[in-house]
């Protein structure tokens, strides 16, 4: 049996197998499979993953209830953000009593092109995992600063 580092890997068409990656892996000189995407956003001091997960997080509080959908509006598109609020509404009444310890698990983030990025995660709720997609896009604020927005989601 061979080492995982041993095995041959097939590198997608696009992606540049000689690529310097961002993040050094513990063990050097061994390369990645797939070079880490590159995480563009308005602040390099905070990258896009770690404003991703925390935002995946207070998202997650809202669906399940503990959070009211009013502090993610300035994060949401319009129509997302009366999604998010019917969900809301329609889940306090089915779900009486089934709220807290969600937490998210794993956050994915695809950068589609440098103003847009799709994000997958999952998140466990009374030992039940679900799964929410959304779409980031850079976007003008209302002081004219580039500012990501959320929109699209989708969760199940």
């Amino acid at each position: 049996m061979r080492s995982a580092t041993a095995l041959a890997v097939v590198v997608p068409f696009g992606i540049d197998p000689d690529a310097e990656p961002q993040i050094p892996l513990p063990i050097p000189g061994v390369k990645p499979v797939l070079p880490v995407p590159v995480e563009r956003g308005p602040r390099p001091e905070a990258p896009l993953r770690e404003r991703t997960s925390r935002f995946l997080q207070a998202l997650v509080e809202v669906l399940v209830g503990d959070r009211p959908a009013r502090q993610l509006a300035g994060w949401l598109a319009p129509d997302v953000y009366r999604a998010l609020e019917r969900r809301v509404t329609l889940g306090a009444r089915r779900a009486a009593g089934r709220r807290g310890n969600a937490r998210v698990v794993s956050v994915h983030v695809a950068m589609i092109s440098p103003t847009v990025a799709e994000v997958a995660g999952r998140f466990v709720h009374h030992r039940r995992s679900r799964a929410v997609a959304l779409r980031l896009e850079l976007l003008p604020d209302h002081r004219d600063q580039p500012a990501w927005r959320c929109t699209a989601l989708e969760w199940g």
